[in-house]
């Protein structure tokens, strides 16, 4: 239940075996390039200044062009193809194969094929869409001239000259006036414009264009011979012969399903391999050469040596080295914990990923973050729900390891659910009566209270003790002193002095803890500001660090918003069973249980939600504060990925 110890891997190995040993280290997924080829580095090693810098390997040419083939194809393919149910997928999984096994299957499954076919389906598709749009559109703009019963090219050869187009609809009545003496037809009207056409003798041709280009004229033009109506009628009649040669294409595109997982595996394979190429711009080289190095969890070394001799025989050249002083903020950091602890992990993580010398402090979290989380939410009902839940979703379910721990995060999450039920006998807000009631939270709302300060106080002093082993562990008993024994020196005596009365304190105790009060207020005003170069800094920084203990008070106050969320979840969930009993008769059979269905779920989801939010806020807040900084790297292994299939580890 620690930060693993790491060490860094040097690797030399003949350039003709560089592809076998990415395919390997891929496989094996545990070590973390260096990138030698970074400029900073070779300025620190000069030992690797005088190499050449590697390049993509000819092995890898066109991977990426398959990759983009693969994506397009997969991406085209998925709105065509059925698509199993969000069940279902679960229950079944992802297929899981090794390297080896995919290589094997992308070879021989003649994916290339498939993409032609679907590529040629793409361009049928898109010759259809983009003459159905060109048909649409003619379409749309002869609507407005639908009740226009001569044909354009009749229009056409009149020797009376015309004027056909539109005008903004504002000016209708005003252009109605003014071509009074013309012969004027509207012909259809929209929400913004008049569509018409104006005949005129050839005498009057220019006072009526100057009139119509007043009123804004926009004039229709077009290629079109036949009547409007006609082309219109034709296009739409196309438009549903190409409509139903869409449909015959879509409807041989869903039969390509096995095409489709053809092109998953091709997929996964290109991108794998597209990874393996991208990962030669960290090595460097000689002629013959290729030099890599990595960081490798130390319990792993035999393990990695094995994989390398086998890959390459006697043909290498590997050695370990130790983390040095001025590597510790460059070390990538792999935490390892139990099975509950590692559920728990995201929550440090969302916060910092730990430093490779501090500790992980996923184990003290763990304990605090599932007392807080069923203090908030503290119902048997929804404890058991949210347990057969994620037990059915563990057990029946193929998920993949993110779907998994989440799932796991949350069966752990249930028993204190239940636990505090039990102490508070609240079964779905009570909707039936537990023989017991250890605290009634609608009575005993002082005790509750009081409970969780002192979890809080638990809390904020188990992180000081936190801090004070990290830094007696990094050789500063002084520093633990002053920045740790101080302050739970003055914390301490001063809730002894303010409680003296309510816990019957005599008054030599009393003034014992008023003497330990004022030693660690002075111990924190004469150290708290060390670090300053002046004397007077030094007590002014000092004296800030003493008005520091407001912060522990609002630190505590914080605290009793377990008490609160407990409280609302609980009487929400009570509201929402007394407005069942409050639904007389036949009404009250039909609408209670769907009250008490969609009722209960929005209070759990909402006091899920709740507790969730804020018991990460009084880790990272309260508790993290004390004690934990974080800014370490996490370690990110070489790997393969895994969208569409599982790629088993070597």
């Amino acid at each position: 239940m620690a930060i693993v110890k790491m060490n860094k891997f040097t690797l030399l190995a003949f350039e003709s075996q560089k592809t076998r040993i990415l395919e390997r280290l891929q496989g094996f997924a545990e070590t973390e390039f260096v990138n030698l080829q970074d400029a900073s580095f070779l300025e620190e090693n000069e030992v690797f200044s005088d190499l050449s810098k590697d390049r993509d390997d000819s092995e890898f040419a066109g991977c990426e062009e398959k990759l983009s083939m693969t994506k397009f194809a997969l991406e085209f393919l998925k709105d065509y193809i059925p698509q199993k149910s969000a069940l279902k997928a679960m229950k079944e999984g992802k297929r899981q194969l090794t390297l080896k096994e995919l290589e094997t299957e992308v070879m021989s499954n003649n994916w290339e094929e498939v993409y032609k076919k679907v590529k040629e389906k793409e361009e049928v598709i898109a010759s259809l869409e983009g003459e159905k749009t060109k048909l649409q559109s003619i379409v749309e703009s002869l609507r407005p001239w639908e009740g226009l019963d001569v044909s354009f090219e009749e229009l056409s050869s009149i020797k009376t000259p015309y004027f056909i187009g539109s005008v903004p609809k504002q000016y209708e009545d005003t252009l109605v006036a003014e071509m009074n003496d013309y012969y004027l037809e509207i012909i259809s009207r929209n929400n913004q414009d008049m569509f018409f056409l104006v005949i005129c003798g050839e005498e009057h041709k220019e006072e009526v264009s100057d009139k119509l280009r007043g009123f804004g004229f926009s004039q229709f033009k077009t290629d079109i011979k036949e009547t409007p109506i006609k082309v219109m009628h034709d296009n739409m009649d196309t438009i549903a012969k190409l409509d139903s040669k869409k449909f015959f294409v879509q409807e041989e595109l869903s039969g390509f399903e096995a095409g489709y997982h053809k092109l998953e595996a091709a997929n996964e394979y290109y991108t794998n391999l597209v990874d393996r190429k991208n990962a030669i711009s960290n090595f460097l080289r000689t002629e013959n050469i290729t030099v890599l190095q990595g960081w490798l969890a130390v319990e792993e070394n035999q393990k990695l040596e094995a994989i390398i001799k086998e890959a390459l025989g006697e043909d290498y050249y590997l050695t370990f080295e130790d983390v040095k002083d001025e590597e510790i903020d460059k070390v990538p950091v792999k935490l390892k914990n139990n099975e509950l602890n590692s559920s728990f992990e995201n929550i440090t993580e969302m916060y910092a990923t730990p430093r490779y010398d501090e500790i992980d402090p996923t184990p003290f979290v763990t304990p605090f973050y599932l007392l807080f989380f069923g203090m908030m939410v503290a119902d048997i009902g929804y404890g058991l729900l949210q347990l057969i839940v994620t037990l059915v979703a563990l057990k029946a379910f193929n998920l993949d390891e993110g779907t998994r721990k989440f799932a796991k995060f949350f069966y752990y999450l249930s028993y204190p659910i239940i636990g505090f039920g039990i102490l508070y006998g609240s079964f779905f807000g009570g909707i039936i009566e537990m023989p017991w009631r250890l605290v009634d939270p609608n009575k005993d709302v002082t005790t509750i209270l009081i409970v969780s300060v002192i979890f809080g106080a638990v809390q904020i002093f188990f992180g000081l003790g936190i801090k004070a082993y990290m830094l007696l562990r990094a050789g500063k008993p002084k520093d633990a002193f002053y920045d740790v024994g101080a302050w739970v020196i003055t914390l301490v005596s001063v809730a002894l002095v303010l409680g003296s009365g309510m816990l019957g304190l005599s008054p030599l105790v009393k003034n014992i803890a008023i003497g330990f009060m004022i030693f660690g207020m002075i111990v924190i005003v004469l150290t708290g500001g060390r670090e300053e170069k002046t004397r007077g800094a030094q007590l002014g920084q000092g004296a800030y660090a003493l008005y520091g203990i407001t912060g522990y008070v609002g630190d505590l106050v914080s605290y009793t918003r377990l008490m609160a969320l407990g409280l609302a979840g609980g009487s929400l969930a009570g509201a929402f069973n007394m407005i069942m009993g409050m639904i007389p008769g036949v009404a009250g059979i039909l609408f209670a249980p769907v009250i008490f269905v969609f009722g209960h779920i929005f209070n759990l989801a909402l006091g899920l939600l709740g507790a969730y939010v804020h018991t990460c806020r009084l880790q990272y807040v309260e508790y993290f504060g004390k004690f934990y900084e974080g800014g370490g790297k996490a370690f990110s292994p070489f790997k393969t990925q895994n969208k569409y299939i599982n790629v088993k580890k070597d």
